[in-house]
């Protein structure tokens, strides 16, 4: 006593002294809060984990300890940083709290001590060593002043020391321990976190997992209440050991029982004492532990900021690793046009950084509202902005923000609607997606969902009202080209957030910033229900910058930048080529044009290669400009040598667009006067009349030098002529039309221009025909855009020109802007250049692109009454479609024959001259079915009666002829006279007594079916061959002769498909966030899907797919074996789908939802027929099995009080307990082998797989002291099942006989749930439901039942009409 009250004495002298310095160095330092709890009292035992990445341990408890509102007899601790009371929980799940487990967590992460040396442990223990029970107290008693009386009876200590992360990584090591401190009535619990004992907060994932969550810390109760230390889960997670809620750094306290059930865990109750460190202004007191891991703290004058370290972005509280791509999502909320958008709809946005380039999707949303949302540009232009790739040093708005900030807009419609989006960013969540809340309200114009919209590239001007706030106001135009629509509204836009100016920083007040928006992308998808959008975005231009001059790009020596489209491209200059490098990386290198040989020097010149071209020099007795080089004393050789390019080798355009040379071009340059000014000999060709000068017409004095010495022409002058020369006489001379010397001759016209008659004529787009250019061979052509007519040796204007006609000679349009208005520049691949395009309805060679005058787009009375006016993607252009029922060429429809041939006209029906009629012994139902005659509604009506309508009850009904009575189904006889009295039977009848004995009647004898009176040989397969398949055959049966389809094909007889071949041999496991491929021999293991949070899995043999429930997303999936062309097949009313069963047979899919409690049913061929089977006294449904061959349905229940194994029919009925209780504990996975009938399971509570005939009830035990067992399948003898202790993939043969275990590579959260075994047999066998949903009407799901007359039976869905289906699910 006297010990204590000195410890007290001491305690409160201590405690003054804190009040009265205001330090923040706590009295409770003198207790050594911050030390561990040590094993010391030897009474009780400690555990030790196993090392490995999944390891826990039980700790039982003699009395139980209050937790939340409960009470609880056993602690387990787990590798992987915490405990759960009273269940094990042996994984990691990277998902935040809460979790399904009662749970105190101070470290929940990936743990891995695989590899862990001497120096690492996990530990748990309990102690009742009376200084730490004091020390306990004592620290309870300064937390919370209202627990005064509380005193320690126990203590669990749990400790994680030098614990490495996943996977088997040990050069980051964490230390911590949590202490529970307990009596009967109230528990506590300290966290301790050491200095420098956190050094990692997350694992490392592989390609296909997503980034672990950091590491999370607080409490969870059964009932799903959840705390969180501060830091929990996100990146100041990494500060709890310097962060305290006692003022000891590292050291946390919390009251966690008992409480009530609306209570949460409680934080210390006493206001007198420093229960939180204190905030300093400066970096060096601490405060770098605000700014984000990959950021540095800044001092300024007063306060700090935090700044993104090189290599990230962001505002120093958020940083990102620079080019790395983010994802968005978000959720909305709120109405457009008075319809309310679905509370399911969600927003995913995906950024690649390196462009600046969002994709962002929103699904699933109606048509109507996905229509018009494309409107609602904010949701767009935000994002792109967030992420805008800056240049001239601007910033982006993730820059400024770090993703928290909140964006208002308002957009003000022509036509006079209004509407505003709110849109609140939150920041990274815990898997770094960036979160955000839209809430939208207001009117938009109406715009059909299949119509094009069309935005142009814009840039908006965002101006600074402060340093945290940012407007714009900005009018935008978009078009919907189909309805030839403009739409104009003005965007207001307001961005806040919070911001930190450095010293050095200058206030952007009232300053501007210029945003371009590019590549605009606004479309709905109807059969994805999704809006997808996506923007280029970039901030920091100017009106007039583009890629190449804005600083953004660096294009390497020898190269230029060429703008192209809203990005660029480094092009090698003239004379240079791309070549790769021996670091692998591309450059430009000159080319040795004489090495080659491809340079234009003479053949008596000698050429030396350059830099970016070559010289040509004439050799020694010759002499000219190196590309012609004549004998020396020619006249004409007046040039010099000069270097070269290729540029020289043909004629260029002028300004003018004309064809000329070098020299026409010099010329052009020096005489700048007046053509009236110039003599008539100094005039260009297309000034000339035709007397003043033709081409052809040269007088002897005109000719050139060679043409007056022939002795000194050369002898292969010919082969060297332009293509627009021919040669005459051994000489070049340009062709009609063209100037020059032979060698180079250009066109005398611009474009659209003809030379004729000595003059440039404009052409002239009718029948306006010119004579064609002739060689001497008697070679014709045409000018672009004419044709040869042969007969007449004329070229004549060809209508229009063919749109994929591009002029090869013009210079391409990215250089020179010469396409026309209605045109635009596109590059061609094929042709490897830019070409000029006509717009959407106009027609042209690009160059002059008019407008179509018969457009139904813009004449909407082109169009017959009976055709609509739709645009056609094949020709780019709208045009007039006959509508449904109707045949023409949309300017003339008539009404189109019912049919063409039989198979236009349906099952049982023939066409007859464009009419369909039911065949023989079929006639029209009410819904224009050709249906066997005396069908009536859902059923048929027998012989002799008819059927009939009940005004009453709406229905029709089957009921005797009148003389008739009996059953109307099954057929109604006659009231004649006995046949006793008077004999009258048919000829394949005989009169025989009924139960009456008094009565006699005819009945049709065996092989014969009819009234008795007159008997019909019954139609079978064996003497109607044709009733089967042609790939089935008539086999004899219990039941009588049926069709079986033939080996290789599936069906019910009277149709039989065939089978397709899948891979088999494997197994497909499901490892929680990823579904895997696993060969027999345990090799090449590969992911093949992502999900959520896969458990159940099933195979269907018949299309080669795998289907999985996910839990988290909610939802049934499907995909290839090889995880191609994943689909959602289920995606409404489910909730926890935990197991899948697949009837290939019946091609049906059966599923346990743990949530709803329910055991449901849909069809492969169309998930919307679907229906629950069972739905009573269950609890926690989990394994399902389907037999097809013995159509029996298994399921396990998880009902921890009364756990069971049940089964039913395929259609829910006839349910019956297989085993209860007291055969199992913790039933899983369900197999049904096929031979034996036998189900078999896994029980991971008994440790066993155990095989149980449904009918004797004879029970096999397969394999017992197991782990903890989990899926399961059969193939080759041989079963496999997922074990999550082991963490591999287990086997045992049909006889008992062990396997070695297979340990797979963990793509996901490192745990192993349902699995699947593909082998080569897909079972063949026939089913009422197999084909057409057997005939099963009101959109009702057959399913086989051998107990109904039919074989099955047809239920009801949500879809049918004439009955109501159960409604099951969630009661909020």
């Amino acid at each position: 006593m006297l010990n204590n009250l000195k410890k007290y004495l001491c305690l409160v002298v201590l405690f003054c002294t804190v009040l009265v310095s205001g330090q923040h160095q706590h009295v409770l330092d003198s207790l050594r809060l911050n030390e561990f709890y040590d094993y010391v009292d030897r009474s009780l035992p400690i555990q030790y984990l196993k090392n490995g990445n999944s390891e826990y341990a039980a700790l039982q408890l003699e009395t139980p300890i209050n937790f939340y509102s409960e009470k609880y007899d056993q602690i387990f601790i787990n590798t992987n940083g915490i405990l759960t009371l009273n269940v094990e929980f042996s994984d990691f799940i990277n998902q935040p709290f809460p979790l399904e487990y009662p749970s105190i967590a101070p470290f929940y992460s990936n743990v891995d001590t695989t590899d862990a040396n001497w120096s690492s442990n996990i530990s748990i223990f309990e102690s009742v060593d009376g200084d730490q029970l004091q020390k306990a107290t004592d620290l309870v008693h300064y937390a919370f002043n209202d627990h005064e009386a509380f005193h320690a009876d126990r203590l669990i200590v749990g400790t994680w020391q030098n614990v490495g992360y996943f996977d088997r990584k040990t050069d980051k090591l964490n230390t911590f321990q949590v202490a529970i401190i307990v009596n009967n009535e109230e528990t506590f619990v300290q966290f301790i976190y050491p200095a420098g004992g956190l050094n990692w907060l997350h694992a490392e994932t592989g390609d296909l997992g997503l980034q672990d969550i950091r590491a999370q810390a607080g409490f969870i109760s059964e009932d799903g209440r959840v705390f969180h230390l501060t830091g929990s889960g996100t990146d100041n997670a990494r500060h709890l050991n310097e962060d305290s809620n006692v003022g000891v750094p590292g050291v946390w306290v919390y009251r966690v029982g008992s409480l009530t059930y609306t209570e949460n865990v409680q934080d210390p109750t006493n206001t007198d004492t420093i229960t939180e460190l204190p905030i300093h202004e400066t970096c060096a007191d601490g405060n770098y532990r605000f700014c984000h891991s990959n950021a540095l703290c800044v001092d300024k004058s007063v306060g700090f900021c935090c700044v993104c370290k090189n290599g990230f972005y962001g505002n120093g509280h958020s940083c990102i690793k620079n080019d790395y791509p983010i994802r968005v999502t978000g959720t909305l909320s709120g109405q457009i046009n008075g319809e309310t958008i679905d509370e399911r709809s969600k927003l995913q946005s995906y950024v690649v950084m390196a462009d600046a380039r969002s994709y962002t999707a929103i699904n699933p949303i109606s048509s109507e509202l996905g229509a018009n949302m494309r409107l609602v540009l904010p949701i767009v232009s935000t994002i792109g902005w967030l992420f805008a790739k800056p240049v001239n040093d601007a910033v982006n708005g993730y820059q400024l923000t770090g993703g928290e900030y909140f964006h208002s807009s308002k957009l003000h419609f022509e036509s006079g609607e209004v509407l505003f989006v709110n849109q609140t960013f939150e920041g990274l969540n815990y898997w770094d997606q960036l979160a955000v809340r839209i809430v939208i309200h207001g009117g938009v114009p109406k715009i059909n969902h299949r119509a094009t919209l069309h935005m142009a590239d814009y840039i908006d001007e965002y101006r600074f009202v402060s340093p945290n706030e940012l407007r714009s106001v900005y009018a935008h135009t978009l078009e919907v080209p189909e309805e030839n629509r403009v739409i104009n509204y003005q965007l207001e836009q307001t961005i806040q957030f919070d911001s930190c100016l450095l010293d050095t920083d200058v206030d952007p007040t009232d300053t501007n910033v210029l945003q371009k928006v590019s590549k605009i992308v606004l479309g709905y998808n109807e059969r994805d229900q999704a809006l997808r959008t996506s923007v280029l975005t970039k901030i920091g231009v100017d009106a007039e910058s583009n890629a190449c001059t804005d600083g953004s790009v660096e294009c390497g020596e020898n190269t230029v930048c060429v703008p192209y489209e809203d990005t660029y491209r480094c092009d090698c200059l003239h004379g240079y080529s791309p070549a790769v490098n021996d670091n692998g990386l591309e450059s430009c290198v000159d080319i040795d044009e004489c090495a080659l040989n491809i340079h234009v020097c003479d053949e008596n010149a000698f050429c030396s290669n350059t830099d970016g071209g070559f010289l040509c020099v004439c050799l020694e007795g010759y002499e000219g400009n190196g590309y012609k080089c004549l004998v020396n004393g020619t006249s004409d050789n007046s040039e010099n040598s000069t270097p070269v390019n290729m540029e020289t080798r043909e004629p260029t355009h002028n300004e003018h667009g004309v064809y000329s040379n070098e020299r026409q071009q010099n010329e052009n340059h020096q005489d700048e006067r007046q053509p009236e000014e110039r003599q008539p000999e100094e005039r260009q060709p297309e000034e000339m009349q035709p007397e003043e000068r033709q081409p052809e017409e040269r007088q002897p004095e005109e000719r050139q030098p060679e043409e007056m010495h022939p002795e000194h022409s050369h002898t292969d002058e010919c082969n060297r002529c332009s293509i627009n020369a021919d040669c005459v006489e051994g000489h070049c001379e340009c062709r009609y039309g063209f100037s020059g010397d032979g060698f180079m001759c250009g066109n005398n016209c611009a474009h659209d221009y003809v030379w004729e008659n000595g003059r440039c004529v404009p052409i002239l787009y009718d029948t306006h025909d010119i004579e064609p250019q002739c060689n001497f061979m008697g070679d014709c052509n045409c000018p672009p855009n004419y044709e040869l007519i042969e007969e007449q040796q004329v070229c004549r204007f060809s209508n229009y020109a063919l749109p994929d006609m591009k002029s090869d000679e013009l210079v391409p349009c990215d250089v020179d802007s010469n396409c026309h208005a209605n045109a635009t520049c596109e590059w061609y691949e094929h042709e490897l250049r830019h070409v000029c395009t006509c717009n959407p309805g106009f027609n042209g060679d690009g160059y002059r692109c008019d407008i179509l005058d018969d457009s139904c787009a813009t004449n909407h009375d082109l169009c017959d009454p009976h055709a609509v006016c739709n645009y056609n993607e094949d020709i780019e252009r709208s045009e007039c479609q006959c509508q449904r029922g109707y045949e023409g060429d949309g300017f003339r429809c008539q009404l189109a024959p019912e049919c063409a041939e039989d198979f236009d006209c349906g099952q049982n029906s023939y066409c007859d001259g464009g009419v369909c009629q039911c065949t023989t012994g079929f006639e029209r139902d009410i819904s224009d079915f050709c249906v066997p005659a005396g069908r009536c509604g859902s059923v048929f009506c027998g012989a002799n009666a008819i059927c009939k309508w009940d005004a009453v009850k709406s229905i029709q009904y089957c009921d005797c002829m009148e003389g008739y009575e009996g059953d109307a189904l099954q057929g109604c006889k006659s009231i004649p006279i006995p046949c006793n009295v008077r004999n009258n039977c048919g000829v394949h009848a005989t009169c025989v007594p009924t139960e009456d004995p008094a009565r006699y009647e005819c009945q049709c004898i065996a092989g014969y079916h009819g009234d008795g009176y007159v008997c019909i040989e019954e139609q079978n397969c064996l003497n109607t061959p044709h009733m089967c398949d042609m790939n089935a055959k008539c086999l004899s049966t219990n039941t009588g002769l049926i069709c079986v389809c033939n080996q290789g094909f599936y069906g019910n007889g009277s149709v039989c498909l065939e089978r397709q071949q899948h891979d088999s041999g494997f197994l497909l496991v499901s490892q929680g966030v990823v579904i895997v491929r696993v060969p027999l021999n345990g090799k090449n293991v590969r992911p093949i899907s992502v999900a959520s949070m896969a458990i159940g899995l099933d195979k269907d043999c018949v299309e080669g797919r795998v289907y999985w429930g996910d839990i988290s997303a909610k939802k049934i999936v499907s995909a290839k074996y090889d995880g191609t062309d994943m689909r959602s097949f289920i995606t409404e009313d489910v909730e926890s789908p935990e197991g899948i069963a697949i009837d290939s047979i019946s091609r049906r899919i059966y599923w346990t939802d743990s949530v709803k409690d329910t055991i449901e049913v849909a069809s492969l061929e169309d998930p919307t027929l679907r229906a629950v089977i069972v739905s009573k006294n269950l609890v926690n449904p989990r394994g399902i099995a389907v037999d097809p061959f013995r159509e029996k349905l298994y399921w396990s229940d998880w009902n921890r009080e009364s756990p069971k194994i049940e089964m039913s029919d395929l259609d829910g009925t006839g349910r019956e307990l297989v085993l209860g209780k007291d055969s199992v504990t913790l039933p899983n996975s369900l197999v049904v082998l096929e031979n034996t009938g036998e189900l078999c399971f896994a029980d991971a509570g008994t440790k066993k797989v155990d095989c149980i005939d449904a009918y004797s009830k004879q029970l096999r035990t397969i394999s017992n002291e197991l782990t903890y067992p989990f899926g399961l399948s059969f193939m080759y003898d041989q079963f496999y099942w997922t074990d999550w202790t082991t963490k591999k993939l287990e086997s045992v043969d049909s006889l008992g006989k062990r396997q070695k275990g297979m340990q797979t590579p963990f793509f996901g959260s490192h745990k192993m749930y349902g699995m699947a075994a593909v082998d080569n047999n897909c079972p063949q066998q026939g089913s009422p439901c197999q084909i057409n949903n057997g005939n099963c009407a009101d959109a009702r799901i057959c399913l086989s039942n051998r107990k109904a007359p039919s074989g099955k039976s047809c239920k009801c869905t949500s879809l049918s009409k004439t009955c109501t289906a159960p409604q099951f699910g969630i009661q909020y």
